[in-house]
């Protein structure tokens, strides 16, 4: 038996212990080749189940649903051995999501408030889906638990990313940089500084500090492709089109990303070059749905579902549409049917050229968009969906309102561009 560095009884010996820890931070900085290293713990000591617990709870993440029943298999053996009341309820907390149970992680963390891979696997960020239907849920249970973790870089980082989502962005500035400045390799902290600059309007500097920590401090980040298409947001605030499709080439296209990213982040920003009129890369939309994978046809998040969503509109997929919208109002998960479906049934209608039906419903869709697990920017591109229908269904002083009451939260070039072509086609 030996403790992790945050007190925690372990089943191990101390070296195996402290080759976890390493595996841990690196987990919680969002650093690649964690698989890798928590196959090395467990080489060393095949009877460590936490270990096997957590190798089973990463490959599930990313869809290695063999790998995962394989470890999990082994960490339920090895309990056998002996092990604490909190090493086998984190072991069968990790079964119960394998098979299921999203809200699993949510209910450890109730009881185990000071295990930081609970938290990480609780909390929606780029690395994991999280436990909570409603993101809103996630941001509130961290709130009660602040008092007991302080400082603790990893917590300040995870909290900066609930203060953008909570709109308090000068406090997701602050505790951000607070933690960057003890972890300055810790991606959740990076990618909640990213989304403050953005929200504050903030283009020129995000994009500069953002592309500065890509290539010095998130050079190991895993996601380092969804940290290139934040300064492509960037970028689409400061009007530069060349420099978007330029990044896209570089970092987002469907020869350098695969999977899930790729249908997220690819398929997300060839739909609003879409929306722009840029027809520079449309041919794409075909190659970024070949690679991204069974969440295409079979999400299993709201998140997943409203990508999947826009990337069948991007491809004018009607049919697509159709079925992942069927599917979405069948789930019993709320965001699935409540907006995911919705979302796919308002995009059939702007395909179709139905633009004011379209708009009404996207409007509505986008005012609870946030329960899929989608940040502040990404359901962005819904309310931009439903800005491009008001125009095209003749309604363009309800596009002007919907585009002021963005430009009067945040500045952007781009907004500002189209509310200028607007007022002028008003005045002719």
């Amino acid at each position: 038996m030996a403790f992790d560095v945050y007190g925690q009884e372990l089943t191990a010996d101390s070296s195996t212990v402290s080759h976890y820890d390493d595996v841990v931070r690196a987990i919680l900085l969002m650093q690649t080749g964690t698989l890798e290293m928590l196959d090395a713990v467990v080489a060393e000591d095949p009877g460590f189940a936490v270990a096997h617990a957590t190798k089973a709870a990463l490959d599930f993440e990313q869809r290695d649903l063999i790998d995962s029943a394989e470890h999990f298999h082994a960490a339920v053996e090895a309990l056998e051995r002996g092990a604490t009341a909190r090493e086998r309820a984190f072991v069968h907390t990790v079964g119960e999501r394998i098979h299921g149970d999203r809200g699993a992680y949510g209910s450890y963390v109730q009881e185990y408030p000071s295990d930081p891979m609970g938290f990480a696997l609780a909390m929606p960020t780029i690395a994991f889906s999280g436990a909570y239907d409603n993101p809103l849920e996630a941001w509130h249970r961290l709130d009660e638990l602040a008092p007991r973790h302080g400082d603790d870089w990893w917590f300040t980082a995870l909290l900066a990313f609930a203060r953008v989502e909570q709109g308090d962005l000068d406090s997701a500035a602050e505790l951000a940089d607070r933690s960057l400045a003890i972890e300055p390799l810790g991606g959740t902290a990076a990618h909640a500084r990213a989304h403050a600059y953005y929200e504050q309007g903030e283009h020129a500097a995000g994009a500069r500090w953002l592309d500065g920590w890509i290539e010095d401090a998130g050079h190991s980040a895993i996601g380092r492709a969804h940290f290139s298409w934040h300064v492509v947001m960037h970028d689409l605030g400061l009007d530069d089109i060349d420099a978007v499709l330029a990044r896209y080439d570089r970092d987002l296209a469907p020869t350098v990303l695969t999977g899930t990213r790729s249908l997220v982040d690819g398929a997300s920003l060839l739909w609003r070059l879409n929306l722009m009129g840029r027809t520079d890369r449309a041919d794409e939309i075909e190659a970024v749905r070949s690679v991204a994978g069974r969440e295409l046809e079979l999400p299993v998040t709201a998140f997943s579902a409203m990508h999947a969503a826009i990337a069948d509109a991007a491809a004018g997929d009607l049919d697509g549409l159709g079925r992942l919208a069927s599917r979405c109002h069948s789930s019993s998960m709320p965001a699935m049917a409540d907006v995911a479906g919705p979302l796919a049934v308002a995009l059939q209608h702007h395909v179709r050229g139905d633009y004011s039906i379209a708009a009404d419903e996207l409007l509505s869709v986008f005012a609870r968009s946030q329960a899929t697990g989608a940040s502040r920017v990404q359901c962005e591109v819904i309310e931009d969906t439903a800005i491009v229908a008001l125009i095209s269904a003749g309604r363009k002083d309800e596009a002007l309102s919907v585009l002021d009451v963005r430009l009067d939260r945040r500045a952007h070039a781009g907004d500002e561009a189209l509310r200028n072509r607007l007022w002028q086609t008003q005045a002719r």
